[in-house]
């Protein structure tokens, strides 16, 4: 890495200003030029420790010793300079001790313009990442023109290695450790989560330590401990590779004896990282330990037991040790996971080491296992980061301590903190909100729920009937977003839509199905007074597949496995709809001011800008690739639903150097349901501007959902875009041996086929897909196709082909004003077939770009998309909507039934995350005749006027709200 900088410092140092180069300082082929130690001191170079190649500078100082680094021209402050720039370098010292190191940055007139200390308080290598903003000092000078380091009042030495200054792009998560507690100030506000393993550390326990353990306390740290050691050493997954690999790996770090510690590959943080030069980081450590714990645990070797502590030795020297931030620490826990099983293996020999002390303290600093000294803090983000990879670390470090009282108020403070943390998280931060999603970086993102509810569903196995056990009211927090994963999984998989920058992968894994029955088995939470939960229980036996002794309990006591979710669900925390029925789902999706598009990386989902268009997605089987959903050949432009501008992949590809969550400025968008059981979906659907994007795109669309169809209808579908047509995509499923598809009476099978026809208002034209769905189309150019098609994969941008059945709605280049109508039957059986023509089951009492309105003939609901506010005429019970309002009604007995939804979730601050929680909207809704509510309800006032009612709505959390009137008396209905 230090390679690539210097290359691009000679570059930039020929082609723009001269204070826009960082300066490598290298010590393999000397002591740089102006290096100098001023006062009793002395240089020089030494392979007693490196941290880079195999040298690196050797300090000597005594009282009054500086060592001066120049710089070659001085650099200018400006205002990028004062907030980007700053050091990096490594630093070993051999004795711990009280004293600091002063740096100080010095003008070209020797004033001190910056400055900050670094402690000298542990041996090893200790990071030294800094950016001026963070520094101390006048700031008020000029320009820096070198840096110098004031030695400790005291005779000593210390070693410098890696040294870039002036880095020019300091790292945004330098991480505060015990060398430079407030190194960064990020790492203060309550939305940061890895960097602030030392300001956790500064928290004492408000748990006393008890002078003796009780009996019932004795037992159950028996009965948690046997727990976790049936539930990390029962499977020892592909041992003898995982042996391979350790002693693969230690070969090539290849440690050996140096001075007071050890010299062998560096270890570094990912983001300094150059494997071309062997150098390793966790992960490679966490091979290591793994392999060597397994050969000795399982195994018996003696040798492999040597090197597992030879490696924890050669760690903690790198600066894989408590008190250390190494440089920058920001998502460790991925990658020293596995860490923590080795040393609840390994634990007796670990209480037995000489370096006891030196791995638990590691251990436990490094788990964050401080953080839970205190409660959870409300309003921290990255929960599903931190329960995900660190929880089990948690579990693991509040059981590796050698005095069982520790133990004790140490599990006492995680289930604490664990239980606080599971309550429903404001604004758009990490964590589970009150709609059951689960959010992390700033949005709905089920591919990281999968593992986290897993590892709280085993904390919540280790801990169940004891006193350790997550609260009632944390466990109902949890349950909720179990049963939202449920409900957007089919049957373990989750549309395109609600993918982020995993469009076509992950799924609920074998290990989050476990969970439900972890959860279940922890007590009713249904409230029905049950020794557990019979739902949960119900839940797991129909996605658990294997005999497992939890579904041979649940079966014993008469639970059946429950049938595939059907309903209605809103998520509008993610803008999104869940419609199901027997054992398809469809996911509708959409974007506003709070709920980001897509996720795009550099290099992940770099076409996945149509993610949340509208999208309409129908899994019709268990899995996206059994539904038609393949990536290889996938036309980026084309997810079912979306109305998009067919776009060149390299036009459509992400136009931003790194990630691009983009906003809409519109706030509607959205869903809403009526008594759980049918929904819509509405969306102001605006391109944003970016580069190859066309900000003037525009539409409104949406989605009525009704037993087994979907009426979807677009208005104002304009865009100034006169290179690339614009389409509305009915259907792109992968084409299979022995398919067909249909448009009209063609029946298409051939690759290579296309046909294209016109809808018929009176006689509207009838497609049918390789799945089993049909559509009919009241009007607009249709076209389909069977094609092998050519794309690109959304990483590596590798061409792709596969072979796709297409259908879409052409719009043309430049729409002004275009619209659509289409019905979606899905899955018809031969007798639904028979017996009924669904494209005469509804009827459209409006649509246009103020409303957009569907009467159903089946279930005798009427449904609104106003836009803007309206007033009505015609309808039967309403006389007037407010903007942005999905309204849904039916009549029941002698009253009706109606919901009423704004899926804004109202938060002002448009940031990457906010902890603003969502705030209330007033929804004044005025109904023909005069209403009262059925039962009292505080969302919900009504207020008579002129013989008509005003029914006031007070909508939050993007909800619908629901209610039973009843008529009092009726000057205009029927």
């Amino acid at each position: 890495m230090i390679i690539r900088r210097l290359c691009l410092c000679f570059l930039l140092l020929f082609s723009v200003a001269r204070y826009l180069s960082a300066q490598v300082m290298g010590f393999e082929d000397g002591i740089p030029a102006g290096f100098r130690c001023d006062g009793n001191g002395n240089l020089a170079l030494t392979s007693l420790y490196y941290k880079e190649g195999t040298k690196c500078l050797e300090w000597n100082y005594k009282p009054g010793s500086a060592l001066y680094i120049p710089l070659e021209s001085p650099l200018e402050l400006t205002s990028k300079v004062k907030q980007r720039y700053g050091i990096t370098l490594w630093m070993y010292n051999e004795v711990p001790q009280q004293d600091s190191i002063r740096f100080e940055f010095l003008s070209s007139d020797n004033k001190i313009v910056y400055q900050f200390g670094f402690r000298l308080a542990s041996s090893g290598w200790r990071a030294c990442w800094i950016g001026f903003q963070h520094m101390a000092g006048s700031q008020e000078g000029k320009d820096i023109a070198g840096c110098r380091l004031v030695a400790p009042q005291r005779k000593g030495r210390v070693f410098l290695d890696r040294l870039l200054f002036p880095e020019t792009e300091t790292n945004d998560r330098t991480t505060p450790d015990m060398q430079m507690p407030y190194n960064n100030s990020f790492d203060f506000r309550d939305l940061w989560h890895w960097c602030r393993v030392w300001q956790w550390e500064q928290y004492e326990y408000d748990i006393p330590l008890s002078s003796a353990l009780t009996l019932q306390e004795q037992t159950e740290l028996k009965t948690i401990e046997s727990r976790l050691t049936e539930m990390l050493c029962s499977s020892k997954g592909d041992m003898d590779k995982a042996v391979s690999d350790a002693y693969s790996v230690f070969r090539q770090v290849a440690i050996r004896p140096s001075g007071s510690g050890f010299v062998g590959a560096p270890l570094v943080a990912p983001d300094e990282l150059n494997r071309e030069k062997g150098e390793i980081s966790w992960n490679d450590l966490e091979t290591m330990l793994s392999g060597f714990a397994y050969d000795a645990y399982y195994n018996g070797s003696s040798q492999a037991a040597e090197y597992y502590f030879l490696v924890w030795k050669y760690a903690i020297d790198q600066g894989f040790a408590y008190g250390s931030g190494m440089g920058t620490n920001h998502h460790y826990g991925y990658q020293v996971r596995d860490i923590y099983k080795t040393a609840w293996l390994m634990r007796e020999a670990i209480w037995k080491n000489r370096d006891r002390d030196q791995i638990l303290s590691a251990l436990v600093f490094w788990s964050a296992l401080q953080e839970t000294r205190k409660p959870c803090q409300y309003g921290r983000d990255e929960l599903l980061d931190s329960w995900h990879t660190l929880l089990m670390p948690k579990i693991v470090s509040a059981l590796m301590f050698v005095d069982e009282r520790e133990r004790v108020r140490a599990l006492k403070g995680l289930s604490r903190w664990l239980s606080t943390s599971l309550q429903y998280t404001p604004g758009t931060i990490g964590g589970i909100k009150v709609d059951g999603t689960t959010f992390h970086h700033g949005g709905f993102y089920p591919a990281y729920t999968t593992g986290v509810l897993a590892t709280v569903g085993q904390f919540v196995s280790l801990t169940t009937h004891t006193d350790y056990e997550l609260t009632v009211d944390a466990r109902q927090v949890l349950k909720s977003a179990f049963i939202a994963m449920r409900n957007y999984s089919n049957k373990y998989e989750w549309g395109i839509g609600l993918s982020g920058r995993h469009p076509f992968g992950f799924s609920m894994a074998e290990e989050d199905v476990a969970a439900f029955a972890y959860l279940a088995l922890s007590g009713d939470l249904s409230g029905e007074g049950r020794e557990f939960d019979h739902h949960l229980a119900a839940d797991y036996l129909r996605l658990c597949e294997k005999d497992t002794p939890e579904a041979h309990y649940f079966k014993e006591q008469g639970i059946r496995p429950a049938k595939a979710p059907e309903g209605f669900w809103v998520y509008n925390y993610g803008s999104a709809g869940i419609f199901r029925r027997k054992d398809w789902m469809v996911t509708l999706k959409g974007y506003n001011t709070d709920v980001w598009g897509s996720e795009i990386y550099k290099n992940d989902n770099r076409y996945g800008r149509y993610q949340s268009y509208g999208s309409v997605q129908i899994m019709g089987q268990p899995s996206r690739r059994l539904s038609g959903y393949e990536e290889n050949g996938w036309d980026w432009n084309r997810l079912p639903g979306t109305t998009t501008i067919h776009l060149p992949f390299d036009l459509l590809e992400n136009p931003l150097k790194g990630t691009m969550m983009a906003h809409s400025k519109e706030n509607f968008s959205g869903s809403s349901s009526l008594e759980g059981t049918n929904g819509m979906f509405a969306m102001k659907l605006m391109e944003r501007n970016y580069r190859n994007f066309t900000p003037d795109f525009v539409a409104r669309k949406s989605v009525f959902c009704f037993n087994d169809r979907l009426i979807c209808l677009g208005t104002g579908i304009r865009n100034s875009n006169k290179d690339y047509p614009t389409e509305t995509t009915l259907f792109q499923s992968a084409f299979r041996n022995g398919m067909s598809i249909r448009l009209g009476n063609n029946e298409m099978t051939e690759v290579g086929s296309s046909l294209e026809m016109q809808g018929d208002a009176l006689n509207p034209l009838c497609l049918q897909d390789a799945y089993g769905n049909y559509y009919f189309v009241k009007h607009g150019k249709v076209r389909a196709q069977i094609a092998r098609q050519e794309s690109r994969h959304e990483k590596t941008k590798e061409v792709t082909h596969g072979e796709f059945a297409s259908a879409w709605i052409d719009h043309g280049k430049s729409p002004q004003g275009e619209s659509y109508e289409y019905m979606i039957w899905i899955q018809p059986d031969e007798q639904d077939l028979k017996n009924k023509s669904a494209q005469n089951t509804y009827t459209v009492l409006l649509c246009n770009n103020t409303v957009h309105a569907v009467r159903d003939a089946q279930t005798g609901i009427t449904a609104y998309a106003a836009f803007d506010s309206v007033s009505l005429s015609d309808d039967e019970l309403l006389l007037r909507l407010p903007a942005e309002t999905m309204t849904m009604y039916r009549r029941v007995n002698e009253g009706i039934r109606i919901s009423v939804c704004d899926p804004n979730l109202n938060i002002s601050t448009k940031t990457y995350t906010t902890k603003e929680p969502s705030r209330v909207i007033v929804k004044q809704i005025l109904l023909k005749g005069v209403w009262n509510l059925s039962c009292k309800n505080e969302k919900l006032s009504v207020k008579h006027q002129e013989g008509n009612t005003l029914l006031t709505v007070f909508c939050q959390h993007g909800q619908p709200v629901e209610c039973e009137l009843h008529l009092i008396s009726d000057n205009s209905i029927n």
